[in-house]
């Protein structure tokens, strides 16, 4: 974390790099061990997204500048982000594929994976506030492909359950 309590925008962009990476983990996982064939091939495809969302954050990390966000008492956002980031679904790379291999069952591993899915959305529109808006275009797009599937994952639950 950076002096004075605030986090630097890189490290909150890494944060994402890191989530993104362990989605990737999860999804391959659950790839190899989901029994329905929809839901695999649904993995495979979520596990090539999410390393495309790792590789637009790393972009975006090298691009970002310095920015020191306005708060109403010394500390709010360092604050605010380790609420977001407490939540993580996946805090470590093992966490994530141990999701996976022990979800008990397809429609549990899809909890999970909505529930990653939602905290990335949450994670992202806070993003927004901290990139310029040159790279506003990247965060839009990556918020858009998140929404996309949680849509995706609630149908393939409905049809599974």
């Amino acid at each position: 974390m950076a002096e004075s309590g605030f986090f630097k925008v890189s490290e909150i962009v890494q944060m994402a790099i890191d989530e993104e990476h362990n989605g990737t983990i999860f999804y391959e996982t659950l790839q190899k061990v989901a029994t329905s064939p929809a839901l695999k091939e649904f993995a495979k495809r979520l596990a090539i997204e999410e390393h495309g969302h790792e590789k637009a954050f790393t972009e975006l990390r090298e691009s970002l500048e310095a920015y020191d966000p306005p708060e109403t008492y010394p500390g709010e956002y360092a604050d605010y982000v380790n609420v977001l980031v407490s939540g993580k679904t996946f805090p470590e790379d093992e966490d994530a594929a141990k999701l996976a291999r022990e979800a008990g069952g397809d429609v549990q591993a899809i909890d999970t994976a909505i529930r990653f899915e939602k905290n990335t959305l949450l994670f992202l529109n806070e993003m927004r506030r901290l990139v310029p808006d040159r790279d506003q275009p990247t965060i839009e797009e990556l918020v858009e492909e998140e929404r996309r599937h949680l849509v995706e994952l609630t149908k393939i639950r409905a049809d599974l359950a």
